[in-house]
């Protein structure tokens, strides 16, 4: 009985940290000019595409792999962008106005 706790604890492990991967990469690698709600779906659809079309070079298996992954990373990056989305239209307002700010001559 201990190994099946130990085997669910090691599950519910993995799913936490797997939760919101494709978010939070898409938040450390977008500037904040190009910044957008749901950034964790598009980094998501943007690698399986990249996957399906053949523009990336690796082995057909790790293909798979990586594949699996961004379909099991797809709900928690929807949960996570969906609860994170009042910062993510806080940032893409204030990079607006401070770009507008920027260009109007004083």
């Amino acid at each position: 009985m201990k190994s099946g706790i130990g085997i669910g604890a090691l599950i519910v492990l993995i799913s936490f940290l797997m939760a919101g991967c494709s978010s939070i990469r898409a938040r450390t690698e977008t500037p904040d000019n190009k910044w957008t709600v749901y950034p964790g779906i598009q980094q998501d659809l943007k690698e399986s595409d990249q996957l399906i079309n053949g523009k990336r070079p690796e082995p057909d298996w790790v293909k798979g792999v990586i594949a699996a992954i961004l379909i099991a990373d797809l709900p928690f990056s929807a949960v996570f962008d969906t609860a994170v989305m009042p910062y993510d239209l806080y940032r893409i307002y204030t990079s607006k106005h401070l770009g507008e700010a920027s260009k109007s001559p004083d």
